[in-house]
């Protein structure tokens, strides 16, 4: 950025800054007097945020965003033996795929993506009409409920009413990603009033929460755990997670530096309804952004996981440990989510570029890991040549791809909230985390195609 945009920057933030020293913000008083500390309301001084508190819970609650999802996903060996064939078979003993078995993940992928995006859409809309403590609070009380549910589920014998624990457990996904959805679009919007770090530490957690998902399938496939066992330890991990979250959520409200920035620092409630925030004015100025990460998403969806969980281990390797259980998991899940985490956490420090239209043509020149990947040992496949067969190659296309997308999801989350004014940077966050979900359910569709075409 130049000299005189870093000028006109300032000043446009020592307006904003002027113009809030006028607002009455008496109505947020009374909401919040008790609930949080409003002594910083009349205090000139910044609070610091001691020991880093706040900056490790926004890592906790990007974590928390994400969990329910991951060990759902990663949760597979569970849910192929619920939906089992539980049927007598005493002529062939044949063990077969029944009809849920091999749908379930499609139904899975359904009930996560489309209450996802609607929600992610309705907060964008109607987010503002009711406050951020109310959303985030109600969404993490809703997740903790439907996720009580399924874990309560883990140890009942459903084999009679499969049907049943089918709907159940699609309806309570759907319930869950609606929730989840709403708690996503509050804390990046949350995350976009304080400085830059604190966006880089909710991304970077979301990332480290696949991670720890991926780790924990690999603790349990090592240790030959039960799928029932499995799972159990992973719905309990995530409901700690979320509980932990919600109660650290509301102790949010006696920091100091917290409720500055939540009530003073860029506006609060009081300031929305003071100035009103044009959806056209912020997509104006924000729109190659969401492009960006429109594209960076549909990009890594059209071939992960899609096209990735099929690739396997050089046929030098076939019949060993490495081959029949650790390659996925290690490769697909482990390495990426680490590259992506690795690159979440650089982008965090370096913050460039920082030209809208590099990181936009960047994010396309990711299309490039697309053909890669699907050149790699992706089995079964009819149409295409392998061209890289070697486990070091697939694992080194692999870590670029998963780098740059976590590198440019960082870099286009924080840049996006730099561009508007105070105040509209709540809703900035919401367009950007709705066209991030948009490209993740186009590029889950694609995948489907490229899928075909291997």
């Amino acid at each position: 950025m130049d000299a005189t945009g870093s000028i006109n920057n300032e000043a446009t933030l020592d307006s904003i800054e002027n113009e809030e020293e006028v607002i009455d913000d008496s109505e947020e008083r009374e909401l919040v007097t008790d609930s949080c500390s409003t002594k910083v309301l009349d205090n000139s001084e910044q609070p610091r945020d001691r020991y880093c508190i706040v900056y490790i819970l926004f890592y906790l609650f990007g974590v928390t965003s994400l969990v329910p999802w991951n060990f759902l996903i990663t949760a597979n060996d569970y849910w192929m033996y619920k939906f089992r064939d539980v049927t007598p078979n005493n002529l062939t003993m044949e063990v077969r795929k029944t009809q849920f078995q091999a749908e379930f993940t499609s139904y899975l992928n359904v009930a996560t993506a489309i209450p996802n995006l609607i929600f992610l859409i309705l907060n964008s809309v109607f987010g503002h009409l009711v406050s951020v403590k109310s959303r985030l609070q109600g969404s993490l009380i809703v997740v903790t409920i439907a996720f009580l549910v399924t874990t309560s589920l883990v140890q009942v014998d459903t084999d009679e009413w499969q049907n049943g624990f089918f709907i159940i457990t699609m309806v309570t996904v759907v319930i869950m990603t609606g929730a989840a959805a709403v708690f996503i679009g509050g804390l990046v919007g949350i995350a976009s009033r304080f400085s830059k770090e604190y966006m880089a530490a909710v991304v970077s957690g979301q990332s480290l929460g696949g991670i720890i998902a991926a780790i924990a399938q690999i603790i349990s496939l090592a240790f030959k755990i039960s799928p029932l066992h499995t799972a159990l330890i992973y719905f309990i991990i995530a409901d700690v997670m979320v509980i932990t979250s919600l109660v650290s959520y509301v102790c949010l409200y006696k920091i100091d530096f917290f409720t500055y920035h939540i009530l003073r620092g860029s506006g609060g409630m009081a300031t929305n309804r003071h100035r009103e925030v044009s959806m056209v004015s912020i997509l104006k100025k924000i729109w190659v952004y969401a492009f960006s990460i429109f594209t960076v998403f549909a990009i890594s969806m059209a071939v992960y996981p899609a096209v990735t969980v099929l690739v396997e281990s050089h046929p030098v390797t076939k019949g060993t440990d490495w081959n029949n259980i650790y390659f996925v998991p290690v490769v697909n899940y482990l390495i990426f989510n680490c590259g992506d985490y690795a690159g979440r956490l650089v982008a965090g420090f370096l913050l460039r570029p920082d030209n809208q239209w590099i990181i936009a043509g960047a994010s396309i020149l990711r299309v490039v890991g697309v053909p890669m990947l699907m050149l790699c040992n992706a089995q079964p496949r009819r149409h295409l040549p392998v061209v890289f067969l070697w486990d070091w190659e697939y694992i080194i296309i692999m870590i670029i791809f998963a780098f740059t997308n976590g590198y440019l999801t960082n870099i286009v989350m924080i840049n996006a909230t730099r561009v508007v004014d105070l105040h509209e940077r709540e809703k900035a966050s919401s367009v950007i985390a709705t066209m991030l979900s948009v490209g993740l359910t186009v590029g889950a569709a694609v995948g489907m195609l490229l899928v075909h075409l291997l």
